[in-house]
């Protein structure tokens, strides 16, 4: 299930202000407050049904129970909480909402309310960020469901056993990632192999004999196996050999088509020889220090670590395996097109309908080409290929018309930061403070304890604004848009604007009889444009 984070008004709230009831009079003296829902991982797929049972069964009847009433709803769904480096926007948004004590379009919120401490906060970090946000005035609520548990948030030890109990959880955490750690280590020395999907050329799991994955060859796929690695040691393309798989009507494990990629990954595994990488490097035998072979079943004599290493060398020359993909992280741009360009080879005698459309990927300019081109990726293809800047000068007039139509005339959004109230309270409290003490009213230990506090406080208010104008500047991209400003776009600024307006550029076959060497036909290049902008 995919990750899904989301806030809005509560149904019932959105409801009222459409029949022309004001706040005020909807809260009708109640507390206004926002629940909080996260879940890691929906066990029963079906889409939201975790987090909204928080939300309905039990945030929304335990407001009831308060007298407070929910105005809004925070989601992460299907996020974990215990790793620091996935990020949970709606906790983040309603942090900054709950600092600023109202959200974005003005609903006020004092407090939250959430079915237990976990679902809120892991780490020690994030406890920070809540409290911080919590007691920038007295009007702070916090309370917990599960336990039926009202938190005194301004009480002098909340702080401390929030963080004791954060930390508790991190450690926790730690532990158990320590521990799968050394497991997997410890197996990988054991020659075990740990987990996965069935990789090509093993048979799956059989629960009536005992087999598990990835244990036994695959008596129809190991010689597709063996054949692509005496293809690659003879020099072949990966794309070649995608290409051979393809025509030999041989799927993949997932039933898909072959790629480039996945043969090279295929090939660069060193399970075929019975080998295994565990934090980049080759498991060895820690009696022997030679690489370790697993228990599984390989592909025997002449398929060796000496075969693997050569293949490897192939795929990269300086000896550098490339590096794992951070998720969610976008691929630099590096041509105008990119990710945007298809191809539209269609097979002779066939319909619109059967057209490639496989995505395109830049090649620049290589011995007796002085131009780049781009070219079809697909390895059941790769048919169609075209000049790049030809491509591109088409593709830019085209979007630049489009940008100056729609956006030239649209005015940046201009809406003020909600949390500038905050802000401006806490420096206010903070000079009030400072002069405190220059009055003598207040020593320095008094001053340096309520210092520090309002320092943090200020900062992760300040920050706060940062984020919010950092975020309308990406609203605004576009607004007013001129020539002059494509010009001063980077490459990857014009990529966001391009996809802004266009869902592809298909780049159609030269037809059939007419020279390479005919001059540039713009009406080969079909524009798909994007429906709503």
């Amino acid at each position: 299930m995919a990750t899904a984070s989301t806030w809005e008004m509560h149904p019932e709230l959105t409801k009222a202000l459409a029949v022309g009831q004001t706040i005020e009079e909807w809260l009708d003296g109640r507390s206004p407050v926002c629940s909080y829902a996260r879940i890691s991982r929906d066990l029963q797929q079906v889409e939201q049904i975790g987090v909204t049972r928080q939300h309905s069964f039990h945030n929304d009847a335990a407001a009831g129970e308060l007298g407070w009433a929910v105005v809004y709803r925070y989601t992460d769904n299907n996020i974990t909480a215990a790793d620091p480096d996935i990020p949970r926007p709606a906790f983040l948004q309603m942090v900054r909402d709950l600092r600023a004590r109202q959200t974005e379009d003005g609903i006020p919120i004092l407090g939250v309310i959430a079915v237990e401490e976990e679902r809120v906060v892991r780490l020690p970090e994030d406890y920070l960020k809540l409290y911080r946000a919590l007691t920038v005035d007295e009007n702070g609520l916090l309370y917990y469901t599960d336990k039926r548990q009202l938190v005194d948030i301004h009480a002098e030890v909340e702080q401390t056993r929030g963080l004791m109990s954060s930390s508790m959880g991190e450690t926790e955490v730690r532990k158990v990632k320590r521990r799968t750690k050394r497991s997997t280590a410890d197996r990988a020395a054991e020659g075990k192999y740990t987990g996965g999907a069935r990789r090509f050329g093993w048979l799956d799991e059989d629960q009536k004999t005992g087999r598990k994955r990835n244990e036994k060859l695959n008596p129809s796929e190991a010689p597709y196996l063996r054949k692509a690695i005496d293809m690659k040691r003879a020099k072949k393309g990966f794309n070649t050999i995608a290409r051979w798989l393809i025509d030999e009507n041989i799927p993949t494990v997932r039933g898909g088509q072959w790629s480039a990629s996945t043969v090279a990954q295929m090939l660069t595994n060193p399970a075929w020889w019975g080998g295994r990488i565990l934090n980049g490097e080759i498991v060895l035998d820690r009696k022997t220090g030679q690489p370790k072979i697993g228990l599984w079943e390989n592909l025997g004599d002449g398929y060796d670590f000496e075969a693997w290493d050569e293949i490897c060398r192939m795929r990269w020359p300086e000896g550098k395996v490339a590096a794992k993909k951070i998720k969610g992280k976008r691929s630099a741009r590096k041509h105008l097109s990119t990710g945007i360009a298809r191809c539209g080879w269609v097979e002779e005698g066939q319909g619109a309908e059967e057209m490639c459309l496989h995505g395109m990927v830049g090649r620049p300019p290589h011995g007796n080409h002085k131009w780049g081109n781009y070219v079809c990726n697909s390895a059941s293809c790769r048919r169609v290929s075209r000049r790049m800047d030809k491509v591109d000068k088409i593709v830019e007039g085209i979007v630049v018309g489009i940008l100056e139509e729609q956006f030239s005339t649209i005015t940046p959004d201009e809406k003020p930061w909600h949390g500038q109230g905050t802000l401006e309270s806490l420096l206010l409290r903070r000079q009030e403070l400072k002069d405190s003490y220059k009055e003598g009213a207040i020593d320095l230990s008094d001053y340096l304890e309520f210092k520090d506090s309002l320092d943090l406080q200020v900062k992760a208010s300040e920050d706060d604004r940062e984020s919010f104008l950092s975020e309308q500047a990406s609203k605004n991209f576009l607004a007013g848009f001129t020539k002059a400003r494509w010009d001063k776009f980077d490459l990857e600024q014009k990529g966001i604007a391009i996809e802004t307006v266009l869902q592809a550029v298909i780049i159609h076959p030269i037809p059939k009889g007419r020279s390479r060497r005919a001059p540039f036909d713009p009406s080969l290049i079909e524009v798909v444009f994007k429906k709503t902008h």
